[in-house]
């Protein structure tokens, strides 16, 4: 994973400062209603436009057999606009069901729509133990915040570090429990990149606003760990 995190226009990326108002819990709210509001707006703004357009071209293209070459670029810009849409929507809208857990829904959001295609064929992913996460009484405010770092994180992984291996893993001690998302692909310097990265910082944001601690290990050519622990 490299630092190049990604982050949803319009969406706040600092937690208001403690006060007798709005704690970082709600401010972690707030973020998450304003990611829904966004894929609202995609999905009915957005979309039906670019839809219309791919119709339009198939339609030109039935008329004019001789501009059918000449429109295949067209074609194929509109249809790559409507999958990147509906990755931003289907990644800025929650799971509906998170009472499998943050791991299990990650997992099921990550794999229909981040690992797949032909970029990831060379890509290896491991989850580890994520039936024993299903079985904790999860926090709703810790569970978004999981759900949303390991999603940043693995689409980082697979945008970013050229990686061949993946392992999202979950962990228990009696001290707590620890979710992390390892890869062995390019790296980067933590100690002087995490603090200037914009999507680092924002995983950071919501570990700390669910009341959990993260953590970033990398090394150039060492691939990267994140790491979200929890208390018991």
């Amino acid at each position: 994973m490299t630092p190049a995190g990604d982050s949803t226009p319009g969406v706040p990326t600092d937690p208001p400062e403690s006060g007798p108002d709005v704690s970082k819990s709600q401010w972690m709210r707030l973020v998450e209603a304003d990611r829904q509001s966004i894929a609202g707006e995609l999905h009915d703004e957005l979309l039906p436009y670019l839809f219309a357009a791919a119709g339009a071209l198939a339609s030109l293209q039935r008329q004019n057999p001789d501009l059918k070459t000449a429109l295949e670029k067209p074609v194929q810009w509109v249809d790559q606009a409507r999958e990147i849409a509906r990755q931003i929507m289907n990644g800025a809208a929650l799971p509906r069901d998170l009472s499998s857990g943050p791991l299990v829904a990650a997992k099921e959001f990550l794999e229909s729509v981040v690992l797949r295609g032909d970029d990831v064929q060379e890509l290896s992913v491991r989850w580890k133990q994520l039936d024993e996460s299903a079985d904790v009484a999860w926090d709703e405010t810790q569970a978004i915040a999981v759900y949303r770092i390991v999603c940043e994180a693995v689409r980082n992984v697979v945008r970013h570090a050229r990686a061949n291996q993946l392992i999202v893993a979950w962990e228990t001690a009696p001290t707590g429990w620890a979710v992390s998302i390892q890869d062995d692909g390019e790296g980067f310097e933590s100690e002087t990149v995490s603090k200037t990265s914009q999507g680092i910082t924002l995983m950071r944001q919501r570990a700390e606003a669910a009341g959990l601690r993260f953590q970033i290990v990398g090394a150039k050519d060492s691939g990267t760990q994140v790491t979200v622990f929890g208390s018991p």
